[in-house]
């Protein structure tokens, strides 16, 4: 109740950034999780409870720039899904039916993980920012940022950030529902170079009411990559065979 309370005084307050800084800020948070405009990256997500593994999975992401990318299940419960955004829409497709369903990004898709997590890794398309100052997290120095969901399609509706203070490199993120009530809690572990860029390697999340719950997200590579536009049309993922 006291975060409730908390954030929801935050969310009074006035916004101090230009929508210039707010974009040019989500940017360079953006450049762990989003390398490159057009790429692959193939992600195995774990869900725990426990302490025990509930179950394990593999995905393809193809991201194709900021508001498009589809997702092939490589290892999952239900082999040859995939979902699609684009156009501020989510659809997924399942094995031998004829057409795609519309769903939305915050619905479960394994443990902790959401639709939105795997298949939205941009923050700055989604959230306008405001920066609340500054605290320090697990001994590190971190700018602390309010992200607001400024479109209906945004995951969370409200998210309070922890960026390292220099690089902007994520360190938390605390998820929150309409209603107020913290959902989720994601925690940015660790980073690997490449090429001249750093990029996420690993994030756990964590379930905020069942504290024995968590998913690991684990980004085992990633490759520039540039998929033909039909691939993100909603009409052709019946046709998607392989990639």
């Amino acid at each position: 109740m006291v975060r409730t309370a908390l954030l929801l005084a935050v969310l009074l307050l006035p916004t101090s950034m230009s929508s210039e800084e707010q974009v040019d800020l989500l940017a360079r948070v953006d450049t762990f999780p989003v390398p490159f405009s057009d790429f692959l990256v193939r992600t195995r997500i774990t869900s725990f409870e426990n302490g025990r593994v509930v179950e394990t999975a593999l995905f393809d992401v193809f991201v194709s720039g900021p508001e498009k990318s589809l997702v092939l299940a490589r290892r999952y419960r239900t082999k040859g899904l995939k979902l699609l955004y684009a156009a501020e829409n989510m659809w997924v497709h399942l094995p031998n039916t004829h057409r795609p369903l519309r769903i939305t990004p915050i619905q479960r898709l394994m443990g902790e993980a959401s639709n939105g997590d795997v298949a939205r890794l941009s923050l700055r398309e989604d959230y306008s920012a405001e920066l609340l100052g500054t605290k320090e997290v697990d001994g590190v120095p971190c700018h602390e940022i309010l992200l607001t969901a400024r479109k209906r399609s945004a995951t969370y509706n409200t998210i309070i950030l922890h960026a390292r203070k220099g690089d902007y490199r994520p360190i938390r993120a605390e998820f929150f529902l309409l209603s107020g009530r913290h959902f989720k809690t994601a925690f940015y572990e660790e980073f690997r170079p490449l090429g001249e860029k750093l990029v996420l390697s690993r994030m756990t999340i964590h379930d905020a009411l069942r504290k024995d719950r968590k998913t690991i997200f684990e980004y085992l590579s990633i490759e520039e990559k540039k998929l033909p536009a039909k691939y993100f049309n909603k009409n052709y993922l019946v046709h998607i065979k392989d990639l």
